[in-house]
């Protein structure tokens, strides 16, 4: 591990992210209605390339990141790139309602909860032509489609600085279950001041705010990005963890079905789910990402993989 490189890449990247993230949470706090919330939004996308910029600022290699796309021999894992994310999207939901059925909603209170003030989610879809109905079938139909091959040019940002750079260094000193723990935490951790200030995530009514939720997702990270790393360690090329990460981004239909009547109560359960980073959804994830790794390391150890 070029220890220098990593220490250069950290100070950049955990710098320009936090002050951005504060940015961020600063904009959607003074006007968390309307305007603040998409300019927030938009600050986070740019957050989303500063693992990029702290590759080149700390004179990562890109050559062999493998941005040409690669098809022979790992063209079978656009599909599972493209859809896994939804199935164990839908598995995680499915093991929340299954535990808070009073929680499952059809009538759309999550999306009017997160309306701006005054706004009827109803009366704006009946604009548009549209029934709730229609709208969640269009709305799900994209998040399978279009919507993670969009995700995946503002993922690349990430995954070049993860992927690209930062686990494969990791590994050349560590070995991989190390690189894996400690990557996890720091592609979390990443995250954290928008989490703290701006409820990202799992928001602030949650038992053990501001402590649990960066605990959570650091663990969600972890699993995930070794998820991410055995797909790109198989395929050497960064637009399949791009796709599969874009992915991950899209599936939030589980909002869809979110009972938001109780404000109160519903904002205390998003730790658990209904989306795929709670303790209960994440269990999906959480168990693919332990069979994968007990898989590779097995092989590793066999001597089956370098």
């Amino acid at each position: 591990m070029n220890k220098k490189q990593v220490t250069k890449y950290l100070l950049f990247m955990y710098v320009l992210a936090y002050a951005l993230e504060i940015a961020a949470s600063i904009v959607l706090l003074k006007n968390p209605d309307g305007n603040g919330r998409i300019r927030s939004q938009v600050i986070m996308m740019v957050v989303m390339y500063v693992p990029f910029f702290a590759t080149l600022f700390a004179r990562g290699n890109l050559k062999g990141i493998g941005f040409k796309p690669k098809f022979k021999g790992c063209g079978y894992l656009i599909p599972v790139c493209l859809f896994a994310p939804a199935l164990t999207a839908i598995l995680g939901a499915v093991l929340f309602f299954s535990v808070f059925p009073d929680m499952f909603d059809f009538t759309g209170s999550y999306l009017q909860a997160n309306l701006p003030a005054g706004m009827d989610l109803t009366a704006e879809l009946e604009k548009k032509g549209l029934t709730y109905s229609l709208y969640t079938v269009i709305t799900i139909a994209a998040s399978v489609t279009y919507a993670p091959v969009i995700n995946m040019f503002l993922a690349l940002g990430e995954e070049v600085g993860w992927r690209g750079f930062l686990y494969p260094e990791l590994k050349k000193s560590m070995g991989s279950l190390p690189a894996w723990l400690l990557g996890g935490f720091i592609w979390g951790s990443f995250h954290f001041p928008y989490m703290i200030l701006a409820g990202y995530e799992y928001g602030k009514e949650y038992f053990g705010f501001p402590v649990l939720g960066p605990v959570v997702f650091s663990l969600w990270a972890i699993a995930l990005g070794l998820i991410h790393e055995i797909v790109y360690d198989k395929t050497k090329c960064i637009w399949y963890p791009a796709l599969l990460h874009g992915a991950v981004n899209a599936y939030t239909f589980a909002g869809l079905f979110y009972n938001m009547n109780d404000v109160e109560k519903a904002g205390k359960l998003l730790i658990l789910g209904p989306f795929m980073n709670g303790i209960i959804a994440g269990i999906p994830v959480f168990l693919i990402a332990v069979i994968l790794a007990a898989t590779v390391l097995k092989k590793k150890k066999s001597g089956g993989l370098k």
